[in-house]
Order: C-alpha cells, then structure tokens, then sequence
C-alpha cells in the first residue's frame, strides 16, 4: 500500500477573501492619518514661512526706518525706486537670499531682460520654496500673463501677499451693516506708490495705531494664478482675455506689483467670458476664493494663516467674523482688537 501524501495546510477561499478585507480596512484607517500628518507638518511649515517674512519685513523696518512700499506702480527716472514691482524684492535680503537680489535691477520693471541692465526677467522665475505654501498643488506653477506686445509677464508664483487695507467696498461685500460697519482709515500696514503725482506712502511701524499684535501684515492667498473657489480649482489659469477658456487669479508672480492688494473686493478678472462664470462669492468668507482683492485664500481645511504686525503668526478659521479680520487688516481704524 502506497505512503499516503500529507494533507498541507492552506488558507480557504474564504480565509484569504477576510485577509484581503482586514487589510483594506487596515489601509483605509491609516491612509487618512498619513494624510492628516502630513497636512499638520505642511501647515507648520506654511505658518514658519510667514514668520520668517513677517520677520523679514520687521528687520527691514528697523534697517531703513519704515517698511517697503507694497507695490511700485510707474517706472521713472525722477523715482526710481518706483519702477514696478512688489515688496518681495525687498524682503528677500533679508531671509539669506541677498545674492539673488543683487543681480536685480530695482530701477526696472520687474519682468524685463535688457542686456547689461537688467535680468530681473530671468530672476522673477526663480522658485523660492520659503514664498511656497507646500499644501498647495503645483508649487512650481509659473503666471504667464499674455500681452498683446510681447514679453508677457512671467514669474514664479507665490503663496503669500502684502495686505494693503480693506477695499471701499468692504462693508458691502462682507455683509455689514450698521454699527457692524467699519468707518475708520482703510490703510493697512504697507501701502502702495501708485502714481508720480502720488506723495511716496508712509509705511512707518509708528502709524500702526491699532497695535502690532491685532494687525496683520502678509497673509495666504494661496494657488494664483489658477482660480480656487471655496478650496476647490475652479480653472487652471490662462491669462488670455481673447479665449474662452479664460481664468486668471491675478497676480500670482512673486515680483508682480499685483501681489498686494486691499481685501473686500468681488472681481473676475476675465470678466463675463472665460472658463470662470459670475463673481467670487459674497458676503466674503475666508478660503471663499484667490481672485485678486477678495480675502485671504489657503488650500488648508479650516482657515488660512497670516502674519501679524509684531512678527506672530494666526489662523484665519473660515467661520470668524468677517468684521473682525477687517478690523485686523487695517493699521489705524480704531478698532478694537480682537
């Protein structure tokens, strides 16, 4: 009689299909938890970026006596600090990036290329990952902005903007009404030189009257030039009026003079055409939409961060009162801090 052939042991059909369960829930449970981790060490390092440019702008103020100009509006030989561009410029000597700021030509325009004048151009594509918020998609993106006479305007993007106040418009946009409404000066921390005929602003930290600690200075506005409307993309940017597919949230170029902007405004840029129907949506809320002159804008759950006149760093929750981050991005309206 032949050796009968042990029986080995193996798992059932059955068996294997509960494994193969157990580890998808297994994964299931663990993959939001990564996510979570992930996106709290994202956070931590958008919120240390602002610091370190809230720092920056500090450092500058008491360097030169009064922070930069937000944004420079006209090019001219009488002023020629004036030429275009933002106050990251200036910042940037000041978080170990001199080097790349002394190639730069601060007399010109901040997207031009002219042969042994200037190569600021070239430089505004440079990607600084410190201007970068890392929760948000494509950090690489660059604006391409079309100009019917070439070059276009083109740069590497950014997260973050300079708060110039709040917007005539404000009240209306927020929703606020009667005693709500804020009446005081409309001017935030850094100001803008907008035209020659202008006086050159004041962007001393003495005309903070409202207290470094309740008024902010930088904040997120985060993704542009792609359109996010309520957290989600809207449209990938195309800064082309002429085509349908229009999309623009203006501004996204680190070296732009659109970088700043006064909040409480409802714009699209490309108008009643394009990829991007109707206005931002009103009343204003925060991580309501990028577009150029809203609010402040991040692709984190809950809120976006800001830096605060004194050098600290809060969250913007999406459900605080509309009224009181107004008061906040005002340098003297009288209010009372929050």
């Amino acid at each position: 009689m032949a050796p009968r052939t042990p029986i080995r042991p193996a798992f059932t059909l059955i068996e294997l299909l509960v494994v193969i369960a157990i580890i998808a829930v297994l994964i299931g449970l663990l993959v939001p938890a990564v996510q979570k981790v992930r996106e709290a060490a994202n956070r931590a390092q958008c919120s240390n970026n602002l610091k370190q440019l809230g720092l920056a702008l500090l450092n500058y103020e008491s360097t030169r006596g009064e922070f930069p100009m937000s944004r420079r509006a006209f090019k001219s030989s009488t002023f020629p600090e004036a030429a275009q561009r933002s106050w990251i410029p200036d910042a940037l000597p000041y978080v170990e990036q001199g080097a790349l700021m002394t190639q730069y030509n601060l007399a010109e325009n901040w997207w031009i290329d002219t042969p042994g004048n200037s190569q600021n151009g070239t430089l505004a594509r440079t990607k600084i990952k410190l201007l970068q918020c890392p929760t948000t998609p494509n950090p690489d993106r660059l604006q391409d902005k079309f100009e019917p006479v070439p070059p276009n305007k083109i740069g590497a993007c950014t997260d973050y903007f300079a708060l110039e106040g709040i917007s005539t418009t404000f009240n209306t946009n927020a929703g606020l009404t009667g005693t709500a409404m804020l009446s005081g000066d409309r001017a935030g921390v850094m100001t803008g030189w907008a035209l020659a005929t202008d006086p050159k602003p004041s962007n001393r930290i003495s005309n903070i009257l409202d207290g470094t600690s309740n008024t902010i200075m930088v904040g997120e506005n985060a993704g542009r030039e792609d359109v996010y409307r309520n957290g989600k993309l809207v449209a990938p940017a195309k800064a082309n009026p002429t085509l349908p597919d229009c999309a623009r949230a203006r501004g996204g170029a680190w070296a732009s003079n659109d970088n700043p902007f006064e909040i409480g405004q409802l714009i699209n840029w490309c108008g009643t055409t394009g990829a991007v129907a109707g206005l931002p949506p009103a009343p204003l809320r925060v991580n309501g939409s990028n577009e150029w002159g809203y609010l402040f804008s991040s692709l984190h759950s809950g809120g976006a961060n800001v830096a605060m006149a004194d050098g600290s760093v809060r969250l913007l929750t999406e459900s605080m009162a509309i009224g009181v981050i107004g008061a906040m991005a005002t340098r003297a309206g009288g209010e009372v801090g929050p």
